[in-house]
């Protein structure tokens, strides 16, 4: 898909304390990691290395931020965002390459990659923004739902939400993108202008109380793999709602995807489904979940998927987790980990 591209790790160190002296401007960010004992499941043909193992990861949840914010005057504000994947466990030497150049390395975890980046102007009638932003198919329900996002006990990808930047990863860039007032009824849309482009992703939500319910609609339009130069030709259709009690204690979470997935030539339809519980006590989470993929395609594998585990909040920056998910026929695995965020 869309490559994200790397950038210096110590320009970003240097400038980011300078940047933070300014009223309007924030840094921010977040490190974890987790250890995870892993057990392949597919046919020894299939396996990629040493798969079955225990494994010390990040899961992309390292990030490192810079925002700002400029009151106009009028109700008016300017925005600008930079926003990177650093990963905790691994630098750019160890994740890209392998001492034996007969070997590829399957770890995805490079030191620094690219999230996202805009520059806006918010007011009365909403937000406008232009560059690489967040996808409205993403951050609708989606990875919004699944309390185990970024670990190794997640939905997307593992059977119970589509994968990929068309998807529930990454970000749509070269985009402009409008987001409504917030309001019980709000929508966004995120839009590839430039030429021969016209991707498209939208939403719309409506929230009442502890109640939500969305839709939301992503299509490839005419762009095209930057690497393989293949049309994407893909479109999914989403619907999904949550539930949280009054005494926040029981949340509920369910979410079901169409997809038209017709790159390469191919019509694949897959149906994907996600269920989620989440029971709060205290500092502590409990949360069960499970979701099926019929089919497979680019985004989704095809399985059935089912998680369960705990996270304990010392406090809203510092979390542990632990948990086990289970991914038929492809894998199962048992995992603890801790997250520190931050923010000046």
């Amino acid at each position: 898909m869309i490559h994200r591209r790397r950038f210096p790790l110590l320009m970003l160190l240097v400038a980011a304390p300078v940047l933070a002296q300014a009223d309007d401007v924030s840094v921010y960010g977040s490190a974890n990691v987790e250890l995870g004992s892993y057990r392949d499941k597919r046919p020894t043909a299939e396996q990629i290395g040493d798969f079955s193992s225990v494994r010390m990861e990040d899961n992309t949840r390292g990030r490192f931020g810079v925002k700002a914010a400029e009151d106009l005057g009028r109700g008016v504000s300017a925005l600008a965002r930079f926003e990177w994947e650093v990963s905790t466990v691994a630098n750019r030497s160890n994740a890209d390459t392998s001492l034996d150049p007969n070997v590829v390395n399957t770890r995805s975890d490079a030191a620094l990659t690219g999230r996202m980046a805009y520059v806006g102007l918010a007011g009365g009638l909403g937000v406008i923004m232009a560059g690489n932003l967040k996808s409205p198919y993403k951050y609708t329900g989606g990875v919004k739902y699944d309390p185990f996002v970024t670990t190794a006990l997640q939905a997307r990808g593992n059977g119970a939400m589509s994968a990929g930047f068309l998807g529930h990863e990454d970000f749509i860039d070269h985009a402009l993108g409008y987001v409504s007032p917030e309001a019980p009824l709000r929508g966004r849309i995120a839009y590839g202008a430039e030429d021969g482009d016209n991707l498209l992703a939208m939403d719309v939500a409506y929230r009442n109380g502890g109640f939500e319910a969305f839709a939301a609609f992503v299509d490839s339009g005419k762009r095209r793999d930057p690497v393989s130069d293949v049309s994407l030709d893909y479109k999914a259709y989403k619907l999904g709602a949550q539930y949280r009690s009054a005494s926040e204690a029981h949340t509920v979470s369910a979410q079901y995807e169409y997809i038209k997935d017709d790159m390469g030539g191919g019509k694949v339809r897959p149906r994907v489904w996600f269920l989620g519980y989440q029971f709060a006590a205290g500092k502590a989470v409990f949360a069960l979940q499970g979701g099926r993929s019929g089919k497979a395609s680019q985004t989704t594998l095809k399985s059935d998927y089912a998680a369960i585990g705990a996270i304990f909040k010392f406090s809203k920056q510092t979390r542990l987790y632990t948990g086990y998910r289970f991914t038929k026929d492809v894998e199962d695995v048992f995992t603890v980990g801790l997250r520190k965020d931050f923010e000046t």
